[in-house]
């Protein structure tokens, strides 16, 4: 898969976010990147693990007073690639961890965000 085709999937999976959600990451310009790989600094945070995607910045409502790095979701193409061979697999977990890290934004907890993206 082309890092385009990733990104169309990306996006597909965003529009079907429902609107008052798709207008609050447009309004807050919250962007969801596509990566080729998870930078050696997400690898080395979450060591021995695969990881399809990450939630960078200040959730949703939360204020802070120091610059940080811009909010946002970024979702690693090859992490899709070493697990799942089908692209009907892949597209699957693409959408559901497009779902997972906006439920980070949103302030879910892990624990509260597998209980709703199986």
């Amino acid at each position: 898969m082309t890092l385009k085709e990733f990104e169309r999937i990306i996006k597909k999976s965003v529009s079907k976010l429902p609107e008052e959600f798709k207008n609050i990451l447009k309004k807050n310009q919250i962007k969801i990147l596509a990566r080729e790989k998870a930078p050696e600094s997400v690898l080395d945070r979450y060591k021995g693990k695969i990881v399809f995607g990450i939630f960078i910045g200040v959730p949703y409502g939360r204020f802070v007073n120091i610059q940080t790095e811009p909010t946002r979701i970024e979702l690693f193409k090859d992490s899709f690639e070493k697990v799942f061979i089908s692209e009907p697999e892949m597209k699957m977990q693409i959408i559901k961890t497009v779902i997972h890290e906006i439920g980070h934004y949103f302030g879910f907890s892990e624990e509260g965000i597998r209980k709703i993206v199986r």
